[in-house]
């Protein structure tokens, strides 16, 4: 069965087979890397655990006392250790999340206000 994507202009063209989404790139590499992460469910509870692994409606985490199935679409988000991110952008070339360094300022710098156009 073939998958379809949708472009910003509405046309659908056919879904590349080795595309790899952000989602399964990051649990990949954290179950690889058994990092711990923790994950946030819409009932407010959280899960501190391994992830063992996912498939597309949950995700496997293993706990210090438990094994946890957790459905997907009950998970808020997901916390990943910001070092492990960078170790993907280095493990990886260019990795998921990559470009967010261009979207907001260094930590502790005033991002200041927005000019107008045409000004200097």
């Amino acid at each position: 069965m073939m998958q379809w994507n949708s472009s910003k202009d509405g046309a659908k063209k056919p879904s590349s087979a080795h595309e790899i989404n952000i989602q399964n790139q990051i649990l990949n590499f954290v179950r690889k890397d058994r990092t711990l992460i923790t994950v946030f469910l819409v009932s407010s509870k959280k899960f501190v655990g391994q992830v063992m692994g996912f498939d597309r409606y949950t995700i496997h985490i293993r706990g210090r006392d438990y094994d946890q199935i957790v459905f997907k679409h009950a998970i808020t988000n997901i916390s990943v250790p910001r070092h492990i991110i960078q170790k993907m952008q280095g493990a990886e070339g260019e990795a998921p999340g990559a470009d967010l360094e261009t979207e907001f300022p260094p930590e502790g710098e005033d991002p200041g206000t927005p000019e107008e156009p045409g000004t200097v």
